[in-house]
């Protein structure tokens, strides 16, 4: 493993691993989009039927034209298609860019261009696969140029030799076609300010703003604002007398609005993930350890305990601790976080290896010790468990066993999927509060965000910022989720505390200080990962690396 130095110590180069997703598209990942699209589909075939093309040269022939429409609605379709696509490459949320790709599908101004038999709805067109072609990847394969450049030279000469138009009429109806509630719908527009709003978001990205600046977002974000409005001022200059026939702009600037977003807030992880995860503290307590035990090697599987004046309960902790979990040895390192009441001298005799800290950092501080003095001395997996007797020893091959089959990086027990046999109803309330909230922002289900019983492989922590003294199990949970490991909650209990009081503060207190843990976790990790660390467009491997049971 790498060492960077840093002003502040000695920093473990993070383990690249990326998030693995199943293969495909699934309908659920892609729910809302796929609502928008039938809905587009479904407004298309009442057009259909219900309207009459609008022929920019009314003394041009209508056999085909019913044939044409029907043509651009599906290329139509396709286009908004494209712009969700090239979103989700790009890694913007999904349901960003869903919502980026609803006026491609539903836009009055859109549909009411694709009825029109002429140029502006096929420069339009042309112009969304040029813009696919050339956002499908950073840099573009070379089939990719050709498509792009046939495309725009294909719109080029449409706005070079079309004719000037005035304005064009709506669509009729056709005869005997009740057309109301379908014309009712080509009222319903995105405001303007939208869109000039998507334009800006993506001209901050363009030149660097926020986490843009380090972004590899920038060029896509101003490809994606500056072709549309190109086009849109030739057609104002050659065929259209109206910004309503600008329908590149109407497609595409609000996908450069969630591609400006992503690249602001998702470009990069913050400047505090970078800070250096081992300090003086740290480097005196493993030398000293190092020292003490004569370099020793630690078992397949170390339980990790962090104790902080735990005298009285902590022996009878260890005595329970087995000598083997799943089959495998197993050892025990107990992290003396600087106690003043005879922590380490209360252990003394006993099987569990101690690392003991100078001064008092808190729980956070003393288990990351713990896990890179695992790492380093030979560990394969890491339990972690509190030194107060709270969860129960019989879990431990429970939040092992998905790992050695190869199902999890990482597997945290859950109070909620078991059983808990505290009575707070505040802290209760807290835990639900907390899953629902860590929830929504790892977009996935979580029921536990603070269950001190964890299991991981040994190079998992290494991987992941921890800068919390204290409050660092939603740190931790957010951390690896950020960093694609395959994260398992398996069922647990909680007991009341065998000895001692909780240092964690009263619930108020603990409650405001763990809210700022978990909201500032996913802002510095890039809200919860960065955007272009696993963008397809990007070539980011979605693969899992490096999975060894």
């Amino acid at each position: 493993m790498d060492e960077v130095e840093h002003d502040a110590g000695v920093a473990v180069t993070p383990v690249a691993v990326r998030r693995r997703e199943p293969v495909g598209l699934g309908l659920r990942e892609h729910a809302l989009f796929a609502v928008l699209l039938s809905a587009g589909i479904v407004v298309r075939l009442a057009m259909a039927v219900s309207l009459q093309p609008v022929l920019e040269r009314p003394d041009a022939g209508t056999s085909a034209a019913d044939v044409v429409v029907d043509l651009q609605h599906l290329a139509g379709l396709l286009a908004a298609c494209g712009v969700y696509a090239v979103a989700v490459r790009w890694g913007v949320w999904r349901w960003l860019g869903a919502a980026a790709a609803a006026p491609a599908l539903l836009d009055g101004r859109v549909l009411a261009g694709e009825q029109v038999v002429g140029a502006a709805p096929l420069v339009s067109l042309l112009v969304s696969a040029t813009l696919v072609a050339l956002c499908w990847r950073a840099r573009p394969a070379p089939v990719h140029l050709v498509v792009a450049g046939l495309c725009a030279i294909g719109a080029a000469v449409l706005l070079a030799f079309a004719d000037p138009l005035g304005r064009l009429p709506s669509p009729a109806a056709r005869v005997g076609a009740p057309a109301g509630t379908v014309r009712d719908l080509l009222v319903l527009t995105v405001p303007g300010l939208l869109l000039v709003a998507g334009a800006a978001l993506a001209v901050g990205a363009a030149i660097g703003l926020a986490r843009a600046r380090a972004s590899r977002m920038r060029v896509v974000s101003a490809l994606v604002v500056a072709l549309p409005l190109l086009v849109a001022l030739g057609l104002l200059a050659r065929i259209s007398a109206t910004w309503a026939d600008a329908l590149a702009v109407i497609c595409w600037w609000p996908l450069a609005g969630a591609l400006g977003l992503t690249a602001l807030l998702r470009g990069r992880r913050g400047h505090d993930a970078l800070r250096a995860q081992r300090d003086q503290a740290d480097l005196a307590a493993a030398t000293d350890f190092t020292e003490r035990y004569d370099r020793p090697s630690l078992a397949a599987v170390t339980i990790v305990i962090a104790a902080y004046n735990e005298a009285d309960g902590l022996p009878g902790v260890l005595a329970g601790m087995p000598r083997t979990v799943c089959g495998l040895a197993a050892h025990v390192l107990v992290v003396d976080d600087g106690s003043t009441d005879g922590t380490a001298a209360a252990v003394e005799g006993s099987r569990a290896f101690v690392v003991t800290c100078p001064v008092n950092r808190g729980q956070g501080a003393a288990l990351r010790l713990g896990y890179q003095l695992a790492l380093a001395h030979g560990a394969r997996y890491v339990i972690t468990t509190d030194a107060d007797g709270q969860y129960d020893v019989g879990d431990l091959p429970a939040v092992l066993t998905p790992i050695l089959e190869g199902r999890a990086d990482f597997v945290t027990g859950s109070r909620i999927l078991g059983r808990q046999h505290t009575h707070d109803r505040v802290r209760r309330l807290g835990v639900h509060v907390f899953a629902w909230i860590a929830s929504a922002f790892a977009g996935r289900r979580l029921t536990d965000t603070s269950f001190g019983l964890r299991a991981m492989r040994a190079e998992v922590p290494a991987a992941v910022t921890l800068n919390q003294p204290q409050y660092q199990s939603s740190e931790l949970l957010l951390g690896v989720l950020s960093h694609g490991f395959e994260v398992v909650e398996v069922p647990a209990t909680m007991h009341v505390r065998a000895a001692g009081a909780s240092k964690k503060g009263r619930n108020l207190v603990y409650g405001a200080r763990y809210a700022r843990v978990v909201v500032g976790t996913w802002w510095r990790e890039g809200c919860l990962t960065p955007a272009p660390e696993g963008a397809a467009a990007l070539g980011g491997d979605r693969g899992h690396a490096a999975r060894q049971p």
